[in-house]
């Protein structure tokens, strides 16, 4: 039978080169920052009588186009009737003329323009270093519950997982050259929800083992913990996948900027939660017991 810690050297192998590539990428592409971190300009709308929708959207964001040749393009629904815009940082000009034709288009008068706004870099730079510091929080916690609730080995296996899954989407990210703005920033959070989520249920199935698996190796209560729970896992993941690409296949650009990241991010949480977490417990636990 299938054994995920006996093969645990080809699933660290395969993860170790994915994370290397990835940060190879990192270092040579980089990341494409969006305007939220880079700076640009904001312009937000009342529609008066106009719903927002696909189309709308699709308008909108034509009417930019017409004015700047950029495809770095944030639109998002604001209120009941709102829109707002994020682009680059446009010319008083170009400012003056996206905001007439979306006027004449949406039958809109002055009072309807609610924003025209700059948005410096030092503000975005500001923005990156609060985006990390909420994602470098919010491991941290969860390595002190996790060790709390478990042990000091499961806590680091399952940071040591969120660490491989956040350094694969950023690496696919700079594959691909994909915006990244705010919406990834909340992406990465619900991510490494999620995937610890999917790595506690594991652990818990590990802690149950451990008391009724007393002549068990830690391979072996390791084993029989993801062969308990691959199923639930894998079947979750899939159900989220099948919801979130729909979203992804039907929704306005601003939702697929959000349910992409979600898509990468619970392929591989779901992988290091069944085949990383657990088999690197296991082998670290083999090696404090050597010793």
């Amino acid at each position: 039978m299938f054994s995920p810690v006996a093969n645990r050297k080809k699933f660290f192998i395969i993860s170790s080169i994915l994370v290397v590539i990835s940060i190879i990428l990192l270092f040579v592409k980089g990341l494409n920052f969006g305007i939220d971190f880079t700076g640009g300009t904001t312009l937000q709308f009342d529609l008066n009588k106009t719903k927002y929708s696909a189309s709308v959207e699709t308008e909108v964001r034509d009417i930019v186009k017409k004015h700047v040749k950029t495809n770095d393009i944030t639109i998002q629904k604001t209120g009941e009737n709102g829109i707002s815009v994020k682009t680059v940082e446009l010319t008083n000009e170009q400012s003056d003329k996206i905001i007439d034709d979306v006027k004449k288009e949406f039958n809109l008068k002055q009072k309807h323009v609610l924003a025209n706004d700059k948005v410096s870099g030092t503000v975005s730079g500001r923005l990156i270093g609060d985006s990390l510091k909420a994602i470098l929080l919010a491991i941290i916690l969860m390595l002190i519950y996790i060790t709390f609730r478990f042990d000091f080995q499961s806590g680091t296996s399952a940071v040591l997982a969120l660490a491989h899954d956040v350094i694969i989407m950023l690496g696919f990210y700079s594959l691909f050259g994909l915006n990244v703005n705010t919406s990834f920033i909340a992406a990465i959070l619900t991510i490494l929800g999620y995937s610890i989520n999917a790595t506690i249920i594991v652990f818990d199935r590990v802690r149950e083992n451990q008391r009724t698996m007393k002549k068990a190796s830690y391979g072996e209560i390791a084993d029989n913990a993801i062969k308990a729970s691959y199923l639930r896992a894998i079947n979750s993941s899939i159900t989220t996948l099948l919801t979130i690409g729909l979203l992804y296949i039907l929704g306005v650009a601003s939702i697929k900027e959000f349910a992409l990241p979600i898509i990468v991010g619970i392929v591989a949480g779901t992988y290091s939660s069944l085949f990383i977490a657990a088999p690197f417990w296991a082998w670290w636990k083999d090696q404090d017991k050597k010793q």
